[in-house]
């Protein structure tokens, strides 16, 4: 079979289908398949034509710069930093780690970016909220979890009220100093501390001082009661005897109101021995010799008479005599009086206040309850 030379038309080993003739031109194919190409459904003749398709109202080609510029829009060489961020001729931008946000923690497992800083523990947490266990807070705040808490009260002011109070109701002032010793170191620690009582230290203190100034003046009492003891009670004490006159008019069952508290048992009114009275005559003792009270030693006139009004008492009343609440009482007359016929004393049974009621001669005497 003969062939057909595309060029030269039927020759040997051509094809038999080849058009006779010369060269044909060449076919664009993307033409010649936009043309055979049916039209898209809906295709609307006014819409807007797709990229690369050409079309009369497409804007001018933005002529290229000479000399090597580069086109607008890309970045040279020499190219400035506009408003606008630029690509990156290199490469795309690697993102820059930013620290995490503080007190935010990582998720479990979460990569540490780099350059941030690692957790760490004790952190503290959000604006507000309470701090972390183990964060150590400003001075003076509780740890954890929970409210404030009050600092506690001092004991040492505690203890000084106490006291100071206790030893001025009860001890007479005597535990005074040592209440205000306690106050004064309480203030001194509380400033330092800082805890509670400074009230409570202020009134032991004050208190304290007080006590303090009685217990002095108990002190100063009992100095000056041992060195004037007429003063306390009883008859005056004097290293001589004084001058007196012992009365007369008193005889055998008369009782006074109040004890005369005087060598010549003074000017008081009997009363009636059932009214409450303070001393009883009981016996008239007679006397062998002028005695002079004040002797020292004493002397045997002076003896024998206190033995003989208290036996006197006793047989009469037993029982009623009491060192400090019932004693025997004998008044002597001045030694002077001697001469004028004073040869008797007085027994007399006596108290400080009016306590006895009824006669120690007729066994009615009742004495203080």
């Amino acid at each position: 079979m003969r062939r057909v030379s595309e060029q030269t038309g039927p020759e040997p080993g051509g094809t038999p289908f080849a058009p006779p003739g010369g060269p044909r031109p060449a076919v664009d194919a993307g033409r010649s398949a936009d043309e055979h190409r049916p039209p898209a459904r809906g295709t609307s003749p006014y819409a807007l034509p797709t990229t690369g398709e050409a079309t009369p109202f497409a804007p001018p080609a933005v002529p290229q710069p000479a000399l090597g510029y580069p086109p607008y829009g890309q970045a040279g060489p020499y190219a400035q930093p506009g408003p606008y961020p630029q690509a990156d001729a290199y490469g795309p931008a690697v993102p820059i780690a930013q620290p995490p946000v503080y007190g935010a923690p990582a998720p479990y497992g979460a990569p540490v970016p780099y350059g941030a800083p690692p957790p760490s523990y004790g952190v503290p947490g959000a604006y507000g909220g309470p701090p972390p266990y183990g964060t150590p807070g400003f001075p003076g705040a509780p740890f954890g979890y929970g409210g404030v808490v009050e600092p506690p009260t001092d004991g040492l002011a505690i203890a000084s009220l106490v006291t100071s109070v206790a030893g001025l109701l009860v001890l007479a002032g005597i535990p005074g100093p040592v209440g205000l010793g306690l106050g004064i170191g309480a203030l001194r620690r509380i400033r330092r501390r800082g805890t509670k009582g400074r009230g409570m230290a202020i009134a032991g203190v004050v208190v304290g001082a007080v006590s303090t100034l009685v217990c002095i003046g108990w002190v100063w009492l009992a100095i000056w009661a041992s060195s004037n003891p007429s003063a306390v009670g009883g008859l005056p004490y004097e290293d001589e005897l004084p001058d007196y006159t012992l009365r007369s008019d008193l005889v055998v069952g008369d009782c006074l109101r109040e004890y005369p508290g005087s060598w010549d048992l003074g000017t008081a009114d009997p009363v009636d021995c059932g009214e409450a009275h303070a001393l009883e005559i009981v016996a008239v003792l007679p006397m062998s010799a002028p005695v002079d009270a004040l002797a020292d030693p004493s002397d045997a006139g002076y003896d024998r008479g206190f033995a003989q009004c208290t036996a006197t008492i006793e047989r009469a009343a037993p029982g009623l005599l009491d060192e400090w609440v019932v004693w025997t009482d004998v008044s002597f007359p001045h030694p002077d009086d001697w001469s004028t016929g004073a040869t008797t004393a007085y027994c007399a049974v006596g108290t400080d206040y009016p306590e006895l009621r009824g006669s120690v001669l007729d066994g009615t005497v009742t004495g203080p309850e």
